[in-house]
């Protein structure tokens, strides 16, 4: 259960600041938050997680759906797996879900965090459902190096 509400939370957390930022930042324009240290941006990504693999969305829509059967079929699946282990698979399925309803909806991606030094030193814009991806998988990473075994969801 608690793997379902960390992924509805992820995925209504999202949509929110996705539209909150669509709503309040031109595309392409940003807002400066912490200097040139932390920007919102409003960016719309074709491709994958930090704008890897522009212009693949119909894959890459196909790929999230999959993706998401998968989680769930492991989330039924992993029943005896500890507390991390269910976060973390919440929070891969949440933010695949929440970019998933981005690429049917737009077509792409909204990606609004921006960060870096100046114009020359910036990492790629990403958005809330991809940082919940990279949280969920460290989690996972982690759960796997505890268990002793390799895997997270014995």
């Amino acid at each position: 259960m608690i793997s379902i509400v960390v992924a509805c939370a992820v995925v209504l957390l999202d949509q929110v600041t996705k539209r909150l930022v669509a709503a309040s930042v031109p595309p392409g324009g940003r807002i400066d938050v912490i200097g040139d240290a932390l920007r919102i941006t409003h960016i719309r990504n074709t491709g994958a997680i930090f704008g890897i693999m522009k212009g693949s969305g119909g894959y890459l829509t196909i790929f999230s759906l999959v993706a998401a059967v998968v989680l769930v079929v492991a989330l039924l699946l992993a029943r005896k797996a500890v507390g991390l282990a269910k976060v973390a698979l919440g929070l891969i399925l949440g933010g695949a879900v929440g970019n998933l309803i981005d690429r049917v909806r737009l077509g792409a991606v909204i990606d609004f965090i921006d960060m870096g030094a100046g114009d020359a030193v910036r990492w790629p814009s990403f958005n809330v459902a991809d940082l919940a991806i990279t949280v969920g998988v460290v989690f996972m990473v982690v759960c796997s190096l505890r268990s002793g075994s390799g895997s997270a969801l014995e």
